[in-house]
């Protein structure tokens, strides 16, 4: 099924953090962790989406190649300096206490950061923060990435600067690609997420 332009709902840009090296006092209340109840969680199969992304090695991939793996997804910038880091570093310690369960599970991150976030600055990122083979890391055109963010719940929006703020957001996928948990916050207790992962493994 396409995803057309006008499809796209008008985002209300709440809970939003600045990346800079400090957070804004505008914004810390989305530091406080949420969990999505699955009631509210959009029905629609990320894997529907026929935008072509750009992996960090030059690949052009649609999303349905994740099919058939439960898949942990983020949305980032590399050129942040405080939320996306640490974003980065919550989905790595979800990697970590999966142990040898990982490999059967896809870790992605997908930049809001269309302009600047090619394949190769996303190919420093994932070698600045230690990420293993197990992370693939994406680049997509604006309509692309605004169409993802509407299915995952995630807001952003840019600013002046070139940078962005956003909502920090940890979504799971099934095997499928359809939506089934989400935690909001950085730095947040991942148990329930894990605790879902494990679920869909089974």
């Amino acid at each position: 099924m396409a995803m057309k332009k006008n499809m796209i709902p008008l985002l209300l840009f709440f809970f939003l953090v600045a990346c800079d090296s400090q957070p804004k006092s505008a914004f810390t209340g989305s530091v406080e962790s949420k969990v999505s109840a699955v009631g509210t969680i959009p029905q629609e199969s990320i894997f529907n989406l026929t935008d072509t992304f750009t992996t960090q090695d030059n690949k052009e991939v649609s999303l349905n190649q994740l099919e058939g793996k439960p898949t942990v997804m983020a949305m980032i910038f590399t050129h942040c300096t405080y939320a996306c880091p640490r974003l980065t570093a919550d989905v790595q310690n979800i990697e970590k206490k999966l142990g040898k369960k990982a490999e059967d599970v896809n870790f992605v991150l997908v930049s809001f950061d269309s302009e600047r976030d090619f394949p190769t600055r996303l190919n420093e990122f994932k070698k600045e923060m230690f990420l293993d083979n197990n992370f693939t890391l994406l680049h997509g055109d604006d309509d692309a990435v605004r169409t993802l963010s509407v299915l995952l719940n995630v807001q952003f929006q840019k600013n002046s600067d070139g940078d962005f703020s956003h909502s920090n957001i940890i979504s799971v996928l099934d095997k499928k690609g359809d939506l089934v948990f989400q935690k909001e916050g950085i730095n947040a207790d991942h148990t329930a997420t894990l605790e879902q992962i494990n679920d869909l493994l089974k």
